[in-house]
């Protein structure tokens, strides 16, 4: 299924995401919007802002398939409801943290241009059911489907180059997929984002010198969400995506609700000179990153490496779903 335009767009998105962080590490600096690192005794104090070179290495790749092909009001859905998103997320990063009860009533909007454009098809294929018909349930699942997700990825977004490995562990899964079942979109947006995601990794590995933001993570959510609506893959994302909601499950429950971890009293690990591990207090909120350093001291980056394994062994998952039970 690649095609001259497919090859063109992945180097456009990829030389674009490359050529533009350091520009923006530059601006992070500058304009003073930096996060600081708490996962390492230095504190270091690093720019948030990968979200606004995410969104540009998506736009330059995308605009350049659509030059290539045809315009398509499925994309065009896409970069609204990522640039909404972004706006959410940017909006965050330069303010400080958005009420939590807030923040999943507003990404509702991010689902807003799927429904407008009716880029959707409201019949979903589950396993050993097939087709079936959800008209007017489905739009309302739409909406529901970009706060889950996009505040499923930012909870994720707490290490370096966490949120980098673990969404290119889901493209990866929804490029396999949609080369095997024809499916134009997916691999479009998938191929692009790999692109993209893949570029950005080099600067938000582990040391890292720019984080992603609520901006980046917020994104790559509303294009994780919309890549599955419109592409018919929700069965298959939501595997993927299954170290990221249970994740997300995990802190909800801790907290009682829906709370921000980051200004919790008591942090889910501890940081000295041998590493991460997992805090003692059984009041911390209970997350991915605190079970996989239980009882142990783990250096930053093998943590980032576990979740890493486990996104891909999801992505596996969903793959082999597609195959046997969805085909």
């Amino acid at each position: 299924m690649f095609a001259a335009e497919h090859i063109v767009m992945f180097l456009t998105s990829f030389f674009t995401t490359l050529f533009f962080t350091p520009l923006f590490i530059k601006l992070g600096f500058k304009t003073g919007l930096i996060g600081v690192d708490v996962h390492k005794d230095s504190k270091p104090r690093i720019p948030k802002t990968g979200g606004l070179v995410i969104f540009l290495g998506m736009l330059m790749g995308l605009s350049m398939y659509i030059l290539l092909q045809n315009f398509s009001l499925e994309i065009l859905a896409l970069l609204v409801s990522a640039f909404l998103a972004f706006s959410i997320g940017f909006v965050e990063d330069l303010k400080g943290e958005i009420n939590p009860k807030v923040k999943p009533l507003s990404l509702l909007v991010a689902g807003v241009p799927i429904l407008l454009l009716q880029v959707y098809y409201p019949r979903p294929i589950l396993p050993f059911i097939g087709t079936t018909r959800l008209t007017k349930i489905y739009p309302i699942l739409v909406l529901a489907s970009f706060p889950i997700v996009c505040n499923a990825v930012n909870g994720l977004d707490v290490l370096n180059g966490s949120v980098t490995y673990t969404s290119i562990a889901f493209f990866t899964a929804i490029l396999i997929i949609s080369l095997m079942s024809s499916n134009e979109f997916a691999l479009t947006v998938s191929l692009c984002m790999i692109g993209v995601l893949t570029a950005f990794l080099l600067y938000n590995k582990y040391p890292s010198k720019v984080f992603a933001g609520n901006s980046g993570s917020l994104l790559i959510g509303a294009v994780m969400a919309t890549t599955a609506i419109v592409g018919r893959l929700e069965v298959v994302a939501i595997i993927a995506l299954l170290p990221h909601i249970l994740n997300e499950m995990h802190i909800i429950f801790s907290l009682r609700g829906f709370k921000s971890a980051k200004y919790y009293n008591s942090r889910p690990v501890t940081v000295d000179e041998k590493g991460i591990s997992a805090s003692l207090d059984p009041k911390s909120p209970i997350t991915l990153v605190r079970m996989l350093t239980a009882r142990v001291h783990v250096r930053e980056d093998k943590v980032v490496i576990a979740l890493a394994i486990l996104s891909f062994y999801s992505a596996l998952l969903a793959v082999l779903t597609h195959i046997f039970f969805l085909r």
